[in-house]
């Protein structure tokens, strides 16, 4: 059995700016998580690289 997908274009693309305040604050608070749950995961990407003096 074959299945056959069809791309659907949504009518109106997707833009920050068309967003309420509220929803502009939910979308930032998810990036917030997102990059905390990161530094949980790979905290070594997190740290201050020192300049070395050769």
């Amino acid at each position: 059995m074959q299945v056959i997908a069809t791309k659907l274009r949504p009518e109106q693309s997707f833009q920050v700016n068309n967003l309420t305040l509220e929803d502009r604050g939910k979308l930032v608070s998810a990036f917030v998580w997102l990059i905390q749950e990161d530094k949980k995961q790979n905290p070594e990407l997190y740290q201050i690289k020192k300049a070395k003096n050769d």
